[in-house]
């Protein structure tokens, strides 16, 4: 069966370089990252929300016809609380996928100094940048707490506290979860 591995946390914790790897690594496996997508927008800049809103929803009808031709997805998308519902768990359900989500989490000083030391890898990273270390900015400190709220619901969510950890003992951490758990993966990876 297939699978939809949703990578959950805040900026930059290791979910873009997680799945790019998780996807290299595994044959067949569409790295179905939102944010490098949302650039193809017209008008993104302008009107972030609404540009993110459109890409979610060519991203909910590529991840479904991915995942109905036996294929996994990677998804690394914040979904929080602010959120109208978990609809990636949705989207696997429509597709008849398995749906396992692993939150990477750091503490509130390592999130804020990685946003500010992290190389842009692409237009959307330098607007998020700007956007999350603003002089007048809440909006990290926002978007912890509505993650809090949202996995708080979500107990089934394994968490990987990535505060300490460098990028390949966190991808280690998520393939012994993948490794672990009930979905298909587990005999995968």
């Amino acid at each position: 069966m297939a699978c939809l591995i949703h990578l959950n946390g805040p900026s930059r914790v290791g979910k873009s370089t997680v799945a790019r790897r998780l996807a290299a690594e595994h044959p067949g496996v569409l790295n179905l990252d939102l944010d490098a997508m949302v650039a193809e927008v017209d008008g993104w800049r302008d009107d972030f929300p609404s540009a993110l809103a459109v890409t979610r929803q060519r991203g909910i009808a590529i991840a479904i016809d991915h995942l109905g031709t036996g294929n996994d997805v990677v998804l690394p998308q914040l979904i929080t609380s602010f959120d109208a519902s978990p609809w990636a768990e949705a989207v696997a359900a429509q597709a008849r996928a398995d749906y396992v989500e692993i939150a990477l989490l750091a503490d509130g000083d390592v999130s804020r100094n990685r946003v500010r030391e992290k190389e842009a890898e692409h237009a959307v990273d330098v607007y998020l940048r700007e956007a999350l270390t603003g002089s007048d900015s809440d909006l990290l400190e926002r978007i912890h707490g509505d993650l809090a709220r949202y996995l708080a619901d979500r107990p089934a969510t394994a968490r990987v506290d990535t505060s300490a950890l460098t990028v390949e003992q966190t991808y280690s951490r998520v393939l012994d979860l993948l490794r672990s758990g009930t979905s298909s993966w587990g005999a995968l990876v």
